[in-house]
């Protein structure tokens, strides 16, 4: 019995000290101008490529089920958040940072007007979050039909 308590403090010790002594988490790598804006707009850009092959690879294969149905409005709409992402950054790319007011909050930032069609484009860019929560909500949705599908084949369902 002594033998498990220590084997279980032994193993939520990280956790313990995770919590009670943070330290950096050197997670965040800052590239310098231009190479990372290059990188990251590649990478919408493989994204929209790869989730268009995944939702035409569906079609294809004439996949039935709720599940590869609200696969592919994942997919339509992460497409969709991922063009908008592309063309936010393109405008973000040529805004003037004086248009762009820092306030208290460290997450806010006040767009000065007279508005140009390009800070209009950057404003509605930002509202990307419309389109991928519920994106990922249909992602969840199609998981979830897949698990409860599987267990129902399988007879865990309920357990």
């Amino acid at each position: 019995m002594t033998r498990i308590n220590f084997e279980r403090a032994l193993f939520l010790l990280p956790l313990i000290m995770a919590i009670f002594l943070p330290g950096d988490a050197l997670a965040l790598q800052v590239h310098s101008e231009p190479e990372g804006v290059y990188v990251h707009q590649m990478a919408h850009l493989y994204y929209i490529f790869a989730l268009g092959y995944f939702f035409w690879d569906i079609r294809r294969t004439s996949f039935t089920g709720r599940g590869w149905r609200y696969l592919q409005l994942f997919c339509i709409l992460m497409t969709c958040w991922n063009m908008i992402a592309f063309v936010g950054h393109l405008a973000e790319a040529y805004l003037d940072p004086q248009v762009l007011q820092q306030t208290d909050c460290y997450l806010q930032i006040r767009l000065l007007s007279p508005f140009t069609l390009n800070e209009y484009l950057y404003f509605i860019t930002k509202l990307d979050h419309l389109i991928y929560v519920p994106a990922l909500f249909f992602l969840f949705l199609g998981l979830r039909s897949f698990y409860l599908a599987a267990a129902k084949t399988t007879g865990e369902a309920g357990q």
